[in-house]
This record gives C-alpha cells, structure tokens and sequence, in this order.
C-alpha cells in the first residue's frame, strides 16, 4: 500500500493558466498534456526563468459542479498573461507518485479509490481544492525514479 504523510503547508502564490476538464480521464490526459505545452511556452515567451529550486504545480478544483486544472508555478507578483491565486495554507495528506507521469492518473485512482477509503484521513467532500500535483528537480518525466508529489487537503 501506498504511504502518505501529514504536512503542514504554508499558503503558496501561484500564477497559472486555468483549463476546464471534462469527466473522462482519458481526454483530461490530453487536455492537461496540451495544457503544460501552452504553459510552458507562456513562461518562455514572458523569459520566466526558474532556478534549481525550481516549482511547477498541477492544481485540480471543482466549482459548481465542473474541474478545472490550473498549471501554475510559485510567484507573489502577478503576471500579465497569467490569472494570480493562492493555495491556502494547511493540512495535506502528501503521497509521491514514483515512476513515469504517463502512470500518474494510475496513481491519482489509487488514493482516491483505495487509499482514502481504507483509511483514517478526514476529507471534504465539497472542497474547492480537490489536489495539487508538486513538479520540482526530483521531476523527470518517464524516468523510473522519477518522483510528482501529490498534496490532498484534510480537515483540521
């Protein structure tokens, strides 16, 4: 099974750029794929330049009814062509997704369909922030040890 830890984390600033997802997972892969490539282009083309203690997140939420996900990355000021929000400081259940990102969501079904249910983690249903996903120097793609942290928020 699976292990997490409990982590206390400070409110983050973030800029993203914000995508509306559908209910199917396998068009949400390629949505969320298109979605990084625009992203990341958008960085290039504002010269943000990140150092080695460089952070990306992939941020899920639902509102009214609909997920949307925002890929985002740490900044206080707001940039033009980006939307400006914070994640909220708290308590968050963090679990590592180990190996390549193409098995990501294989990860993501396993904490929500197994891990959370056999569990003692108290999770609201109608939170706003569903996870963030945490891309950082330990990313690398479909390498094997490549790691993604994961960050879902529990009750206090």
């Amino acid at each position: 099974m699976m292990k997490y830890e409990l982590k206390y984390i400070p409110k983050i600033s973030v800029c993203y750029f914000e995508m509306q997802l559908t209910t199917s997972h396998q068009k949400n892969f390629s949505i969320i794929s298109d979605q990084w490539k625009k992203f990341n282009s958008l960085l290039r083309i504002n010269k943000i330049i990140f150092d080695s203690e460089w952070k990306k997140f992939g941020i899920t939420i639902k509102a009214n009814n609909h997920y949307f996900y925002q890929c985002a990355f740490t900044s206080e000021k707001r940039i033009q062509q980006f939307k400006h929000s914070n994640i909220s400081a708290g308590t968050f259940a963090k679990f590592n997704h180990i190996g390549s990102l193409y098995a990501l969501s294989k990860t993501i079904n396993q904490i929500y369909k197994q891990i959370i249910p056999q569990s003692s983690l108290d999770i609201d249903l109608n939170r706003l922030l569903i996870h963030y996903e945490k891309y950082d120097s330990k990313f690398n793609w479909n390498n094997k040890n490549s790691i993604i942290e994961i960050y879902v928020p529990v009750k206090n």
